[in-house]
């Protein structure tokens, strides 16, 4: 008979989140994933796959607690377009006061690192990123920045890499406003 797990999943995961998060997934070493999580090799194996499986639980976890929280919000038609691009921006602005801010965005970083080799991240990333641009259509619909959909997304995600690289709030500011003014 099999024992029982010992540890929290859902802490697990947030743990794998973070440490691929912050290393990349060539730069997340197995030593690094058992310091994050507290699991040996073999229950890590028994209960979530190998390293590549591994780092879609990342992807996964930081999809629904980032992205579909985006999402729900872009989509919430009881706040202004205004106020939910608003709302949105400002999170890069909240970011950028953060350690995990300057880690960029898990999303564009697998993107970037994985994309172009592994087909199942390729899938994530697109599905995640193309759910935040229909969210982000949904909520300018109505207004002059209709036809401005992917200026607006791609600038939330360019907004990312701004806080990755240390870009001041002023600056990241000086983005939203932008960004806002397509509305008027």
């Amino acid at each position: 008979m099999a024992r029982p797990r010992q540890f929290d999943e859902a802490e697990v995961k947030v743990a794998l989140r973070n440490v691929f998060w912050q290393h990349g997934y060539d730069g997340t070493s197995y030593a690094d994933i058992i310091a994050a999580t507290g699991l040996n090799k073999g229950s890590l194996y028994a209960s979530f796959g190998d390293k590549r499986a591994l780092y879609q639980h990342a992807i996964a976890s930081y999809d629904r607690e980032f992205i579909s929280g985006a999402v729900k919000m872009m989509r919430n038609e009881n706040l202004s377009p205004e106020d939910r691009l608003k709302t949105l921006f400002k999170s890069l602005i909240s970011a950028a006061q953060t350690p995990q801010g300057r880690w960029g965005c898990l999303l564009c970083n697998a993107a970037v690192e994985q994309s172009s080799v592994n087909e199942d991240v390729e899938t994530s990333v697109s599905e995640a990123l193309s759910r935040l641009r229909s969210a982000i259509k949904f909520c300018v619909k109505d207004t002059r920045a209709a036809e401005r959909v992917e200026l607006i997304w791609t600038a939330y995600f360019g907004g990312h890499v701004m806080v990755k690289a240390g870009y001041s709030k002023a600056v990241l500011r000086a983005h939203q406003k932008q960004v806002l003014s397509l509305l008027t």
